[in-house]
């Protein structure tokens, strides 16, 4: 096994580690788990708490127990792994857990990583070797090769790259770029069966069976809000006094008292004459709950169609808000009820804005979606229930969440069965759909001849599911609403970085992903590629820009002229034709970026949002395809003065507090860099 750095170099790594969740409730920095003395850590340091803070796992634990974040675990025994082995992957686990450039957002995120860790380890193990030994040994790449499946290949390259640049805190790797290079030559080509891009029709029936839902319900949301009170505050009168048929329909008249809890001067019962069936018809809401629940009057399970109906219209809202704002599943259902902002912009007037925590790739704890303003009702109605449901329930309801509630509240309610957490952790669209026919009728979702060649246009792989054929009837997930509005984004030249801004990706192509074969959406409705066209023609307009400004406007972050001189000379002559050419191919780069241009058609740092690695404040010196425009002065000037002051209100060292920090160092470098005062 090779040997970790000296004691010293250990310390130093171990002084940049600090635990990367920050979406428990308390203060990182207060917890025992935030910073360890060493890397690797000792045996009996606490690499989790739970949701009060306490110590919970120790590094040296068998299962490392993240509940109290996100409801996720490690599990180092299910690979029956060798000491050492186990050992190494203890130390990389712990490494994505800590080291902020590992870490993706989320500890629940770092599963599938854990999962794809433990599967290297059990082949080393097969081996005879450990997991940092497997590079030295080249033959082995073709039969790791055979040992993943093609679905994995790409997955482990993108470890392996990412554990190679972090070999200096590591102390050790599973691969160095040979040995990556074979396995990039040996991995077999694999095109995952992309979520569905939903045709326009069915999109439209699902967004307008929604708003008829919603509708019906805020014409008898007063008349609601009475009746489910009403039921609580029965139930409560009942239980407090004894009785043992808690429900007001149930045995109208009986004496039902608790035997042994009988008092002279206890209250009676509290029932309503006639059962629940005349109690809605004078709550007028019975018609309601027979239109949208097929409500019809029993003897038995006459509450359930209020928590029945009550949970269809918390879900239509959620469905409308998760069709209309780009958000992951996780994200949605992370949203609390002062989620719904409005912003004032000097040009486009009020900005409507979803608010929360982001979950995935770029990790960021205040997040906000750009959203349609009629996303305001359905965040009202989300309000509505959580408010409603947290008021009449018997549980115990945190703090935190009694003051800022989540949007998506469970079936907390005392009356019948099947009652759930106060937080829904888990929801699916397509069971949502398909368990309310009543407000989503199955004609309405029935695949056409039309539907059907506008879906397989933009995700060929759906042949490969078996619903997905003409007269088929479409099957819904949560996934599918986020790229379907991230295509629609793409096909109505919105630029790509908004996009980019928009679905919380750290670069452009991660949202190309989502708009894979877009183009052809455009062709389909007649009209031109006027998408593509326009981006070559933006990156020519760019490459001008900075030709005939590079002494005005222009500053080439390391002094070279990134400009190559056949395209210069075409700039010159004024060639258009044969520079958007160059453009297509991609001969010929320039994208916008927040400290103005970079001059590569791709870069896995983005630049849009953040320009840290432009700027080369992430230790490596300015990027050598950059260049900074001074046009862009008054920008960074507003962006630069906003962050500090945001960064006085924030907790130092947490996520956001160190990116804002780094990216008013970056701008600190452009200002130097055009000579211009910060």
């Amino acid at each position: 096994m090779e040997k970790h750095h000296s004691i010293l170099g250990v310390q130093m790594n171990a002084s940049t580690l600090r635990f990367c969740d920050t979406h428990i409730s308390l203060i990182a920095s207060e917890l025992c788990n935030y910073q360890p003395i060493t890397y690797p850590p000792p045996d009996d340091f606490y690499v989790s708490v739970d949701s009060d803070g306490k110590p919970l796992s120790k590094y040296c634990d068998e299962r490392w127990d993240f509940h109290a974040y996100s409801r996720s675990s490690f599990n180092f025994n299910i690979q029956k792994l060798t000491p050492k082995n186990k050992d190494l992957l203890k130390q990389v686990t712990f490494l994505y857990l800590y080291h902020m450039p590992l870490f993706p957002g989320t500890v629940k995120s770092i599963q599938s990583t854990f999962k794809l860790l433990s599967k290297l380890c059990k082949f080393a193990d097969l081996h005879n070797i450990t997991i940092n030994q497997i590079y030295r040994f080249p033959r082995l790449a073709s039969d790791l090769i055979d040992f993943l499946s093609p679905p994995q290949h790409r997955r482990v390259l993108g470890i392996l790259n990412a554990l190679l640049r972090a070999e200096n805190v590591l102390g050790w790797k599973i691969a160095d770029v040979a040995f990556i290079e074979k396995l990039v030559q040996l991995q077999i080509s694999h095109i995952p069966v992309q979520n569905a891009y939903i045709p326009p029709r069915i999109w439209m029936s699902l967004i307008r069976s929604t708003e008829l839902v919603m509708d019906a319900f805020e014409m008898k949301q007063a008349a609601f809000a009475k009746a489910w009170t009403w039921v609580h505050d029965a139930y409560r009168h009942n239980i407090e006094n004894g009785h043992s048929q808690k429900s007001p329909f149930v045995n109208a008249g009986r004496d039902t008292s608790v035997k042994g809890q009988m008092k002279p001067s206890r209250a009676k019962r509290r029932i309503y004459r006639g059962g629940a069936t005349v109690f809605f018809e004078d709550y007028g809401i019975a018609d309601l709950l027979n239109r949208w629940v097929g409500y019809i009057p029993t003897q038995k399970y006459e509450l359930q169609a209020l928590s029945v109906y009550a949970n269809l219209v918390r879900d239509c809202a959620f469905t409308f808000i998760l069709a209309h704002s780009i958000q992951r599943l996780g994200e949605g259902l992370s949203m609390r009820s002062d989620c719904f902002i409005e912003d004032d912009d000097p040009t486009l007037g009020k900005v409507a804005l979803l608010a929360g925590e982001t979950t995935k790739t770029d990790p960021d704890s205040d997040a906000r979606w750009v959203v349609p303003t009629s996303v305001e009702r359905a965040v009202k109605i989300l309000n509505f229930f959580s408010r409603l449901r947290l008021d009449t329930t018997f549980k115990v309801v945190p703090q935190d969440v009694q003051i800022n509630p989540y949007l998506m509240t469970g079936k907390i309610e005392h009356w019948g069965s099947g009652t759930s957490s106060i937080k829904v952790y888990q929801w699916d669209l397509g069971k949502f759909v398909e368990l309310n026919p009543l407000a989503f009728p199955e004609k309405e979702f029935i695949i056409t001849k039309d539907d059907y060649n506008i879906a397989y246009q933009l995700t060929p792989t759906l042949t490969e599911k078996l619903w997905f054929k003409v007269d088929g009837s479409w099957s819904f997930n949560a996934h599918q609403l986020r790229r379907t509005l991230a295509v629609n984004l793409f096909a109505s030249n919105v630029p790509d970085e908004i996009i980019q801004w928009m679905m919380k990706h750290k670069t452009v192509y991660q949202s190309y992903y989502y708009g894979r074969n877009y183009t052809r959406l455009i062709t389909n409705a007649n009209a031109s590629d006027a998408v593509t066209v326009e981006a070559n023609r933006s990156a020519v307009r760019e490459l001008i820009e900075i030709a005939e400004n590079s002494i005005g406007d222009s500053v080439h972050a390391t002094g070279k002229n990134l400009i190559a001189v056949n395209t210069l000379k075409l700039i010159e002559d004024r060639d258009y034709k044969k520079l958007e050419e160059l453009a297509k191919s991609g001969e010929a780069s320039c994208r916008r970026t927040l400290l103005g241009f970079c001059m590569t058609q791709s870069c896995e740092y983005g630049g849009v949002e953040s320009a840290v690695h432009c700027a080369g404040v992430d230790g490596k010196g300015p990027c050598k395809d950059a260049v900074f425009s001074k046009r862009n002065e008054k920008g960074l000037k507003a962006l630069y003065d906003a962050n500090a002051i945001e960064l006085t209100n924030l907790i130092k060292n947490t996520p956001r507090h160190s990116k804002l920090k780094a990216e008013n160092e970056a701008i600190e470098v452009y200002f130097h860099a055009t000579s211009q005062k910060c």
